[in-house]
């Protein structure tokens, strides 16, 4: 009697919308580390500054909002020290803003290598998420040295144990949004290429809408609730809170922030599944 081989991995183009494959992801999981490790040496080859662009680009970043939003335009900082308030909603937006455009160009960064081998597609903008984290570490620690600097100087700042559990998941809910939305953005700029500048729009109105250069405390009571829906609210009023003691923080920004994130990952996760199957007859 002939015993029925047992596949350990099946690859099939029928699949439903909710097939995502998570499984495999998991399986791949060397080939992320492998991803990881990969974009972590690549970003500093035949570089002048190296790992220093990290550390050197939020401090112009930020001097450069201190000047025009806190010096020319006086925005308040509900008390907070300028370059404390425009680095930490800085950090929290850079990212962001990163792990958005990871997602949204996605499928164009990596044909070269979907159309090669099979693996599971998700692991690619997995990985690149993770490794922009790792190298935002090093703003992180740049803003601890500057946050001990001014307590030192007797700048009252009243700091939330909660602080150090919380505040991961935050970043963690930033790349979940950044990813869900830019998957969404790629599966329809990959079959029309023109709809690409809409990125560009949509990102800085995207950050105008978020108090990353102005505390909610300037925006009429009446947009509150409309704007809790912006998971960036709740995440960067929520992280001052914790880190500054002050803040328009409420907790219905951080549960329509997740209502949002949820719905944008579930869509972004869709529709990214329904294009992998066929986007290289487009590329």
């Amino acid at each position: 009697m002939i015993k029925k081989s047992k596949w350990d991995l099946i690859i099939s183009s029928k699949r439903d919308w909710f097939n995502l494959d998570l499984r495999n992801i998991w399986r791949y999981r060397d080939l992320i580390l492998f991803f990881i490790k990969r974009d972590l040496s690549t970003e500093y080859k035949q570089t002048v500054l190296g790992v220093m662009y990290h550390v050197l680009n939020p401090i112009m970043s930020t001097i450069i909002k201190v000047i025009i939003f806190g010096k020319i335009a006086k925005l308040s900082t509900d008390g907070i020290p300028q370059f404390l308030f425009y680095l930490s909603g800085g950090i929290f937006w850079s990212y962001f803003s990163r792990c958005l455009s990871i997602g949204k160009s996605v499928f164009l960064s990596n044909r070269d290598l979907y159309s090669q081998v099979y693996i599971p597609k998700l692991a690619v903008p997995i990985a690149n998420n993770i490794s922009e984290f790792i190298k935002l570490t090093m703003q992180i620690v740049l803003f601890i040295i500057f946050f001990m600097y001014y307590q030192q100087s007797g700048v009252a700042l009243k700091p939330s144990l909660g602080l150090i559990f919380i505040v991961p998941l935050l970043f963690f809910q930033c790349s979940l949004i950044g990813l869900g939305f830019g998957l969404f953005l790629s599966s329809f700029t990959i079959r029309y290429r023109d709809l690409n500048f809409l990125g560009g729009y949509i990102n800085s109105l995207w950050m105008y809408c978020s108090p990353v250069v102005y505390p909610l405390s300037v925006i009429p009571d009446k947009w509150h609730h409309i704007l809790s829906f912006n998971p960036l609210v709740g995440v960067i009023e929520l992280s001052r809170h914790l880190i500054f003691g002050a803040s328009s923080f409420q907790i219905e920004q951080l549960i329509n922030g997740l209502i949002t994130t949820t719905i944008f990952m579930g869509i972004g996760l869709l529709s990214y599944n329904r294009v992998e199957k066929t986007f290289l007859d487009t590329v």
